[in-house]
């Protein structure tokens, strides 16, 4: 019984490993068609990898951004704060949601995430160049990674 227990707890590692590879190089294959301008192919390839794992940070941020690009800011803030909230540590995720508040016509709400933001440590020259383009009415624009 304990060879067929190990057997079974090895297959799972597997298959969970190559899921992973398989998600890993999905995302990169949509970051790809992202940074060469193939939006349609990006977006149907973050939006496959959000199926089977709905809190995945990079492909909810990079689809977010995606939103962006496609003048479509409110679509994008669920994505946006989905990568936030999956990865808080993330300064990118931070600028990024705030941008896209600012984008969405949310200034006050960019305003208070900065000020949240910088409560909890977010610092640094990006964040005073954002702070300042959103004191001057301005969002400042992102690019997928």
């Amino acid at each position: 019984m304990a060879d067929t227990t190990t057997s079974q707890s090895e297959s799972a590692q597997y298959a969970e490993q190559a899921y992973q590879n398989g998600l890993l190089q999905t995302l990169r294959l949509a970051v790809g068609y992202h940074q060469s301008g193939r939006m349609a192919e990006a977006e149907q390839l973050y939006r496959g990898i959000l199926q089977g794992e709905p809190e995945q940070p990079q492909a909810n941020h990079n689809l977010g951004l995606l939103m962006l690009q496609k003048q479509q800011p409110v679509e994008g803030l669920p994505h946006l704060e989905a990568a936030l909230a999956a990865k808080p540590d993330s300064e990118r995720y931070w600028l990024s949601y705030i941008d896209a508040l600012a984008l969405a016509g949310q200034t006050e709400r960019a305003l208070e995430m900065l000020a949240f933001g910088r409560e909890h440590g977010l610092e640094g020259s990006s964040v005073e160049a954002l702070a300042e383009l959103l004191n001057a009415g301005q969002p400042m624009s992102a690019q997928p990674g």
